[in-house]
C-alpha cells in the first residue's frame, strides 16, 4: 500500500548514494558458494532502494506487507531504455524472499544471474531515478 507522505528529495539523494555505495561493494565480491547469498541480497536491496528513494522524492511511502513489491513497481512507470525487460526485478525479488524466509542457498548461476540484470537494469535505473528525483 501506497501512503501519502512530505516529499524529502535530501533523504531521496541519501538513499541514492547508499545504493551506489553498497552496489560497488557488492560487484566486487566473488561469484562464490559462500558469496551467494550476500550478492542476491545486495543487488536486490539495491534496486529495492531506488525505487523506495522514487517514492521519497514524490512524497509517497510504501508500507504493509507488499511494501517491496510497491518499491519495485515504482521502478516499473520510469521511462528507460533497458536492454532487459524491468520485470525480471520481480524475480529478483521472489528469489531474495526465497532466501531470507525459506532459507533456500542460491546457486552461483543464481548469484550470476542477479549481476546480469544489475549490469543490464542499474545504469539505466540509476540517471532515470536521479533526473526524476532532481525535478
Amino acid at each position: 500500500m501506497i501512503r501519502s507522505r512530505v516529499p524529502d528529495k535530501v533523504k531521496a539523494r541519501s538513499m541514492l548514494t547508499a545504493a551506489v555505495t553498497d552496489m560497488r561493494f557488492v560487484e566486487k565480491l566473488p561469484v562464490t558458494s559462500e558469496s551467494t547469498l550476500s550478492i542476491i541480497r545486495g543487488v536486490y536491496e539495491d534496486f529495492r532502494m531506488l525505487g523506495d528513494a522514487l517514492l521519497t522524492a514524490g512524497g509517497s511511502e510504501a508500507e504493509g506487507i507488499d511494501h517491496h513489491f510497491e518499491m519495485i513497481n515504482a521502478l516499473m512507470k520510469l521511462q528507460t531504455k533497458a536492454p532487459r525487460s524491468l520485470l525480471v526485478l520481480h524475480e529478483l525479488r521472489k528469489l531474495r524472499h526465497k532466501i531470507n524466509y525459506q532459507g533456500y542457498i542460491p546457486t552461483e548461476d543464481e548469484a550470476k544471474y542477479a549481476l546480469s540484470i544489475k549490469e543490464a537494469l542499474w545504469l539505466p535505473l540509476l540517471e532515470e531515478v536521479k533526473k526524476s528525483i532532481e525535478k
